[in-house]
């Protein structure tokens, strides 16, 4: 067995995985929330188009554990979604006591236009990088998530990888690199 990375008397936020990967998807959030204020839908807003974009239903508790919302605050951005024609609450097929939340054609075509936004906002953040760097950094975070997925174990958050959801929206991937599966590096990348 090798010997832990981290130890009590050099754990710190400054080199804290946990801690990193935290505060960037926090502050993340945060610049791209100013930047969709000048769209018809928030960033929230879109993240939830992206989940149902790859689902035909799903309920309010599983949209909630995907996009990390709380249940009252998905209600609002649910409502939001309904009353402007991008999402629909419908009876589930499944359990007639239920509600399933889906997409509407309206709502495919926003989630699209708006992840233009998204493309060069991400673009301007990975720009002091290299496409190998690029490329090392998404291999390890996919790798990352797959090991919280399963640490997670059956939770309605954890059956959902990250990478299926802008794939959901059908945009061209980056040429001449297939997407990797999670957890698995591309092609001629040592991770």
């Amino acid at each position: 067995m090798r010997e832990p990375y981290y130890k009590l008397d050099s754990l710190n936020a400054e080199n804290s995985v946990g801690y990193l990967v935290k505060r960037c998807g926090v502050l993340m959030t945060q610049v791209a929330e100013r930047r969709f204020e000048s769209l018809d839908i928030s960033f929230t807003e879109w993240q939830a188009l992206v989940c149902l974009a790859q689902q035909q239903h799903v309920s309010a508790t599983e949209l909630s554990a995907q996009i990390g919302h709380d249940m009252g605050a998905l209600t609002r951005v649910v409502d939001s979604l309904e009353r402007r024609g991008f999402a629909r609450r419908q009876r589930s097929r499944r359990d007639r006591r239920a509600v399933e939340i889906a997409i509407t054609p309206a709502g495919r075509r926003q989630a699209l236009s708006a992840k233009r936004v998204l493309l060069e906002l991400l673009n301007r953040l990975v720009g002091p990088f290299s496409h190998r760097e690029i490329d090392t950094l998404i291999s390890l975070l996919q790798r990352l998530l797959l090991h919280l997925q399963e640490a997670a174990g059956p939770e309605p958050a954890a059956a959902f990888a990250v990478a299926p959801r802008l794939a959901a929206l059908d945009v061209p991937r980056r040429r001449g690199r297939k997407p990797s599966a999670a957890g698995k590096p591309p092609p001629g990348d040592s991770a």
